[in-house]
């Protein structure tokens, strides 16, 4: 293990450097999106918008003007907030958590407050337009602090074996490790490591600062509950983990800007639970109300997405929003459907052989998002799922890499990795990246993933699915969720053995579906769907400006069952009215168009 002096020293001055350049461009930065004169009025009447863009200062103006009245019966003395954070630098990812903090502040009739990472005014002035008056900025402090902690850090790291005792370190039950190891691999591109490279120094030392803030916050102020969608790497989950900690709900947006759900999470030992996952009682009152309606609008909807319809395809949409991506492409779809013997053919396989899928996860991107899994890391399951998978030579293979690995430029990716440890061995084969994924259920016999997606659909093929790790729909049934990592490759060896899933396991996968894509995807009249890279701001808030013109506060669907949720103590938003049959007669007409 290297956490010699000079590496930390390396480290810490890097930190420093970087920290120096954004101070020296800030000025530059600032005068780009501000005008200065606008800026000194400002200082000295709020009211005045100091952005050089218009159109975002319009639509400051007009969402000032629209929450206005929340200003004026919200009791100025009450004495308790909800925090609202911006882990995400993201005008679409802000405006969510904003707006679902905006109804849980009129649902407890409670003040706001705003949690920033860094000093931003237009940030700043888009939480103000909300009513948000209260502002706290996390910041970077000063050298001496920040060199208090980066000694801290090292003598810490210095403190521990090897890795793996190290993702145990936590302070007060907030896990440290884990968010300093996530960080380093989303941000590194690379899956897995057992050396302590200079920005676990930094990435620690970080954490410590940020944990030590959020607490002094947390117990300064009376808050009931958080919003905070991205509650992964750092400062995200360690603000995250605190506020559960404090007895602090916590709630977060899943799904696209436009329609999705809120999930509340109440208990630390929930941290690492994804936002998709469901409770029992949602999962039992759906099958107990509307099961038959369930298992249809479920299979139309997974038929789509295999079927690669716009709107329910399984490519990550957001990649695929022409309107607001800048000077990008967006990627055309040309892949084409393939039945098994023509793939075979292809291959150099038999036709009459049995084939299995490893869809490889995504390898650096928030690998703790579950609460249990059979290996540290996801790049380390791949690896040994490979190695193991040579050897079973009774069922051919196919390799499917996972789309962030090449959206998120990983250095360790899946198909260099199979290429290093099955290169010779001809019944396992990268799945070929012209071929469409509507082709693979009717290709495979059986499928393996660590924790990803796939977990939830296939099944609703009939094809069996290991898992190496929690999933959405683990241990409702229709997964096979090894024990151990024996138990995992006993599975593997034996993978020609399992058979096509009944139809009650098909069934229950189908409602999964209608449940995560149709149940708790509550539609919003008020943000914008939007891209995560390369979005055009001025037309971002333009769309955001017309909708705000329509919006009508007392028609809001999310608001009103945002209120139910809380009413019922639920988990998740539902759209509540599909469990009275309500508005399901049209659902699958609509679906079939």
């Amino acid at each position: 293990m290297k956490n010699s002096v000079a590496i930390a020293i390396c480290s810490f001055l890097k930190q420093e450097t970087k920290l120096i350049i954004n101070v020296i461009k800030f000025p530059y930065n600032f005068v780009k999106q501000f005008s200065i004169l606008r800026f000194l009025c400002y200082l000295m009447d709020n009211s005045i918008i100091p952005s050089r863009d218009k159109i975002f200062r319009s639509y400051i103006l007009k969402n000032t003007q629209k929450w206005k009245f929340r200003k004026e019966t919200i009791n100025k003395n009450i004495n308790k907030y909800i925090l609202i954070t911006n882990v995400f630098e993201h005008v679409g990812y802000m405006s969510a958590e904003m707006f679902i903090g905006n109804n849980l502040m009129e649902i407890f009739n409670s003040n706001g407050i705003a949690l920033l990472n860094n000093y931003n005014l237009k940030n700043i002035l888009l939480y103000k337009s909300f009513g948000i008056k209260k502002i706290i900025i996390l910041g970077n402090s000063n050298i001496f602090v920040r060199l208090m902690y980066f000694i801290k850090a090292y003598l810490i790291i210095k403190s521990f074996k090897n890795m793996d005792e190290f993702l145990k370190f936590n302070i007060n039950n907030v896990e440290i490790g884990k968010p300093v190891y996530d960080h380093y691999l989303r941000f590194s591109g690379i899956g897995t490591t057992n050396e302590f490279k200079q920005e676990f120094y930094t990435n620690l030392s970080k954490c410590l600062l940020v944990y030590y803030q959020i607490n002094k916050y947390l117990k300064k102020y009376n808050i009931i509950a958080s919003v905070q969608s991205e509650k992964q790497f750092i400062p995200g989950s360690i603000i995250f983990q605190s506020a559960l900690i404090n007895g602090t709900n916590v709630y977060s947006r899943a799904g696209l800007n436009d329609k999705f759900t809120v999930k509340k999470y109440s208990n630390i030992n929930e941290r690492y639970t994804h936002r998709d996952r469901f409770s029992k009682k949602l999962i039992d009152l759906v099958v107990n109300n509307i099961s038959k309606e369930a298992i249809e609008i479920g299979g139309e909807i997974i038929k789509k997405r295999f079927g690669d319809i716009s709107g329910y395809r399984v490519r990550k949409e957001f990649y695929h929003l022409p309107k607001f991506t800048k000077g990008k492409k967006t990627g055309k779809n040309d892949k084409k459907n393939i039945n098994k013997e023509d793939l075979c053919k292809r291959l150099g396989w038999r036709p009459d052989s049995s084939i299995g899928i490893i869809f490889s996860s995504d390898l650096t991107d928030g690998v703790f998002d579950g609460t249990w899994a059979l290996f540290r890391d996801r790049l380390t399951w791949l690896r040994e799922s490979l190695v193991e998978i040579k050897k079973i030579n009774n069922i051919n293979w196919l390799v499917k890499p996972h789309p962030n690995d090449e959206i998120n430029n990983v250095i360790t990716d899946t198909l260099s990795e199979c290429e290093k440890i099955c290169s010779n061995h001809d019944h396992v084969k990268i799945f070929p990246d012209d071929i469409a994924i509507g082709s693979i259920s009717k290709i495979v016999d059986v499928a393996v993933t660590q924790c990803g997606t796939a977990a939830s659909e296939y099944p609703c093929f009939g094809i069996p699915i290991v898992i190496a790790g929690e999933t959405i729909c683990s241990g409702l049934g229709y997964t096979i969720d090894p024990q151990s990592k024996e138990e995992y490759f006993f599975q593997l060896q034996n993978a020609k053995k399992l058979e096509k899933l009944n139809n009650h396991q098909i069934e229950l996968a189908k409602t999964f579906i209608f449940i995560q894509f149709y149940l708790t995807r509550i539609p919003t009249k008020m943000l914008e769907n939007r891209g995560t890279k390369n979005i055009d701001e001025k037309i971002f808030w333009s769309g955001m400006t017309k909708l705000l013109d329509q919006y009508q506060y007392q028609e809001d669907l999310l608001l009103k069952m945002m209120k139910i949720q809380e009413s019922n103590n639920d988990m998740h938003t539902i759209d509540y009215r599909m469990i009275k049959k309500i508005n399901l007669e049209n659902a699958l007409t609509k679906l079939s168009e």
